[in-house]
């Protein structure tokens, strides 16, 4: 390939990436904020786990860092969760309607998560972790059977 079709083709492939990018709008950005968010958390699970089940010794640091990481990920929370964000332009979501049909509900969970989320990160030995990671584990379960649908 000589050197005019290389930079041709790399100037339709920015083009390409330009154009998809420009289709991405507010509902997207939230689905994809909501999305970041919920990989924190599953990242954060991951380091948690094998402590629960006793594969991992206890290590509050690293708990600490995971929730952290999974804190400063759902900081936009609040913003991703308008009418408009039922369908995106690009993105898939796989949240249910009753997110918005269901608004106290939704946010009842979301407060039973903020605070389990609280006392996880507040709990400071591994005591304290088990318990607080049972009743978190609880309201992510509880959230995502009602809120969620299933991947396909």
């Amino acid at each position: 390939m000589n050197l005019m079709t290389r930079t041709l083709l790399a100037a339709a492939a920015g083009m390409m990436i330009t154009a998809t990018a420009a289709l991405a709008g507010p509902a997207d950005e939230a689905i994809q904020g909501r999305q970041g968010c919920m990989k924190a958390n599953g990242a954060a699970m991951g380091t948690m786990v094998p402590m629960i089940k006793g594969e991992k010794p206890y290590d509050a640091a690293a708990v600490g860092e995971a929730l952290g990481k999974a804190e400063a990920a759902c900081a936009g929370w609040a913003n991703w969760w308008g009418e408009n964000t039922q369908k995106g332009e690009t993105a898939e979501t796989w949240a249910k309607a009753e997110i918005w049909t269901d608004k106290a509900g939704f946010e009842a969970a979301g407060a039973a998560y903020g605070k389990a989320f609280g006392a996880l990160k507040a709990s400071t030995d591994e005591a304290s972790f088990k318990t607080a990671f049972g009743e978190f584990g609880g309201t992510c379960k509880g959230c995502h059977e009602k809120f969620r649908r299933p991947k396909e």
